[in-house]
């Protein structure tokens, strides 16, 4: 190995060949290993050292102050093993686990770690001051599992020490998923471990996995903090809980349970407070959209919906219009599942089936409160819908919200539950159509020309001037997506005599939709293309979302 180590170090321009002899030399005067002379005579440093092992034994190499360090394969080795070996357990796949290492040919360490885990090992080579530092700096988990070992001396100790373990997983996935914006937790089961992964600006992403001994305890966990009936495994469950984070950060959580074929799966929904309460002229309305969409919720009657998949921010565009529109001289109540935000000003109601609190119910009950405007959470069935053109022709602002692809499609989805016709050409006053997609981070986006092939994939004409693309490798900002937040992209419809006039008569989407774009409605796409062209989003999120 020194031969070929010493004559890669000259090949590679990193010794001279006399340098390389006087290692050797001080080498065999002091009984020390070759890399470790290279570095005592100052020819390398660590770092340079570990570069050329790698390219020597084909190894990964790995830079540990770069590197996070997966909490499930820290599960898999305690600190004094990896401390007496000087090692850090790296992450782990099916039936073999990465270990950093500064000493990839220690054959005994490798078969110690090897027994231990029984798993293969898979060495990647970081250097020893690295590995020192990570195996302190890890504090967080590798403190809980010398807690658990040395826990010896009885039961309750050991159990309260296990219960600290997996507090600190748990608080470590809730400041990592309020960290990177999440908007959803899902707490997975697989046969071998257990995943953790985020949804940050409408995208899926692992940042965890911890190993299946901890599973069931840490689903117990969050099912505890959401006062959720913890023996009971074999039904969907709901709950909440609130969270303050290390930096003082206040949220509530949305607990939904669901039994799978490994364990049950937990997905909690992070409601901010402070993302609830977005001015109406944040959104992302074009100016033109902005005023009529104003002028529509000014109305005193009617009805206002908002409609689009799951997910797109309908909730978030009815909280900022209720905003707007409330005053102290209006009477605003609401039916909601469940109510995301609190706002002062507002008597919100939350649906409750198991009580009676139906939306159907609720809505009548609402009408003898004497409100100004009602708020429905949803229009699921031809009953809700009756009651609130009922409420709408009977002097109220109604807005609700409604799952279609666009606006025009509104129409047909409300004639297919049942709605009649007249009815809604007489009460309907705006439909809103929208989605939500990312912003190019702007520390990164590239500029370049599109090609045309691109852009007839959205039907898109040629921009005046460049456009942005995300940037592959991202950067610190946007946590190397390419992406950081996100817009609302819209699609108005203002009914006009004639278009009421097609509803009468239950025309199709299609004649729907083309009398609305000759009154000169914007349709999704054409948003998109503005987008694009102010270098807010990028062609292939467009394509995404529609």
């Amino acid at each position: 190995m020194n031969f070929n180590l010493g004559q890669l170090l000259i090949s590679e321009n990193y010794l001279t060949e006399e340098q390389v002899n006087d290692v050797v030399a001080y080498k065999e005067e002091n009984r020390s290993r070759f890399g470790d002379a290279c570095i005592k005579l100052g020819y390398l440093d660590e770092n340079q050292l570990m570069d050329v092992l790698a390219m020597q034994l084909h190894l990964p190499r790995v830079d540990l102050e770069n590197f996070e360090v997966e909490s499930y394969a820290l599960d898999m080795v305690d600190r004094d093993l990896a401390r007496s070996h000087n090692v850090v357990p790296l992450y782990a796949f099916e039936d073999e686990i990465t270990i950093a290492t500064a000493e990839p040919l220690n054959v005994n360490a490798l078969d110690t770690l090897s027994r231990h885990t029984n798993l293969k090992i898979q060495p990647a080579l970081a250097t020893a001051s690295q590995i020192s530092s990570c195996v302190e700096d890890y504090s967080t988990f590798f403190k809980h599992k010398d807690t658990i070992v040395s826990a010896e001396e009885g039961g309750e100790q050991l159990e309260a020490a296990e219960e600290e373990h997996i507090v600190a997983i748990a608080d470590q996935i809730l400041e990592d998923s309020l960290e990177a914006g999440a908007s959803d937790i899902h707490i997975e089961h697989s046969e071998t471990l257990l995943r953790v992964r985020t949804r940050v600006d409408g995208i899926m992403g692992e940042i965890m996995k911890v190993a299946k001994a901890n599973a069931m305890a840490l689903v117990s966990r969050f099912k505890v903090m959401a006062k959720i009936d913890i023996a009971e495994a074999r039904k969907p469950q709901d709950g909440r809980f609130e969270f303050k984070s290390s930096l003082g950060k206040v949220v509530d959580l949305r607990v939904s349970t669901y039994p799978s074929a490994y364990g049950e799966k937990i997905v909690m929904r992070i409601l901010d407070p402070s993302k609830g309460q977005i001015p109406l002229e944040k959104l992302g309305f074009s100016r033109s959209a902005f005023t009529a969409w104003q002028e529509a919720c000014s109305q005193a009657t009617g009805i206002i919906l908002v409609t689009g998949p799951t997910g797109s921010g309908k909730s978030t565009t009815l909280y900022a219009t209720l905003t707007m529109i409330a005053d102290i001289e209006k009477h605003v109540i609401t039916i909601e599942d469940p109510i995301e935000y609190k706002f002062d000003g507002i008597v919100q109601g939350q649906l409750n089936e198991q009580a009676g609190m139906t939306f159907v119910n609720a809505l009548r009950a609402m009408l003898r409160q004497d409100p100004d405007i009602i708020m429905v959470g949803e229009m699921r069935d031809r009953e809700t819908i009756d009651l609130g053109v009922r409420a709408a022709l009977t002097g109220h602002l109604v807005l609700s919200t409604l799952h279609t692809n666009d606006a025009a499609a509104t129409y047909s989805r409300l004639f297919d539950m049942g709605s009649d016709p007249f009815l809604l050409a007489t009460t309907v006053r705006a439909i809103l159509a929208q989605r939500l997609l990312r912003r190019l981070c702007e520390k990164c986006r590239v500029s370049y020309e599109p090609l045309e092939e691109e852009l007839e994939t959205i039907e898109m004409p040629s921009p005046n001037k460049p456009i942005y693309r995300k940037n592959e490798k991202g950067c610190n900002s946007c946590d190397g997506r390419g992406y950081k937040g996100r817009a609302g992209l819209y699609e108005l419809l203002i009914p006009s005599p004639e278009l009421n006039e097609l509803v009468q008569a239950s025309k199709s989407d299609d004649e729907i939709r083309k009398q609305a774009y000759a009154e000169g409605m914007s349709s999704l796409q054409n948003e998109g293309f503005r987008f694009i062209e102010n270098g807010v989003t990028s062609i292939e999120e467009l394509k995404r979302i529609l």
